[in-house]
């Protein structure tokens, strides 16, 4: 079990080495990796899933200055035995559970606790979770939006899984216990293909295939960064 450590001491531990530098283009601001791991309980057992992610940023000074940044790496893959896959997608949840914007999974946590003297600056309803979990834990719409297949080898099977409910997709008993992320200097996660034979074939689609989404099926709004992302999104 991964020890809980709160996003104020994972910026402390960092130094200051990581802080933020203005320039206008990616690789000369900072970079840092943070694992994303998810404990799932079974009646077959515990079951454990990560990946190593990495977000590069730089700042841009045209009509003001703003922070951009780009993600590199791979949705989480959770493997449930004969109940099948769990995948943790390089997205965000919306407040009605519906797919967010990339930013709020795969960044905010991480900028957060780099900036952890900037606290007071982040979201208020973030600050609440933050001060309530006491330590690396995500909870309510800081999770990562999930997903599950009927058919693992047709993306078009794709299905929304309800962190709060996986027994709804998975089966009696089974639960997500826990959703974390610490800072690392591991490498960056890869090898999805291996479970996902196709996403090399979407070259970024939608999982139906097509090259235009916005729904209404799940297939046609995920598309392949959402799985795995190489940067420049």
């Amino acid at each position: 079990m991964m020890a809980r450590r709160s996003f104020l001491s994972i910026a402390a531990s960092l130094g200051g080495a990581l802080a933020l530098a203005g320039c206008d283009k990616p690789g000369s601001g900072a970079a840092y990796r943070y694992r994303l791991t998810l404990d799932v309980e079974t009646p077959e057992g515990a079951k454990t899933g990560s990946s190593v992610i990495e977000v590069r940023t730089w700042e841009t000074h045209f009509e003001g200055k703003s922070t951009n940044h780009e993600v590199i790496g791979q949705a989480v893959v959770v493997d449930l035995g004969a109940r099948g896959l769990l995948f943790a997608l390089l997205a965000g949840r919306g407040e009605n559970g519906g797919l967010g914007s990339v930013d709020h999974a795969a960044y905010l946590p991480a900028l957060v606790a780099l900036r952890g003297e900037k606290l007071q600056d982040a979201d208020p309803a973030f600050q609440k979770n933050l001060s309530s979990t006491g330590g690396g834990d995500l909870i309510d719409n800081e999770i990562p939006f999930l997903v599950r297949f009927r058919d693992i080898d047709d993306p078009k099977t794709v299905e929304a899984v309800d962190p709060n409910d996986l027994a709804e997709s998975f089966g009696l008993s089974v639960r997500l216990k826990r959703a974390t992320i610490e800072m690392t200097s591991d490498p960056v996660t890869t090898g999805i293909e291996k479970q996902l034979g196709w996403l090399a074939a979407l070259k970024g689609g939608y999982l139906d295939g097509q090259f235009a989404g916005g729904g209404p099926a799940l297939s046609n709004i995920l598309h392949g960064g959402n799985f795995k992302s190489s940067g420049g999104q």
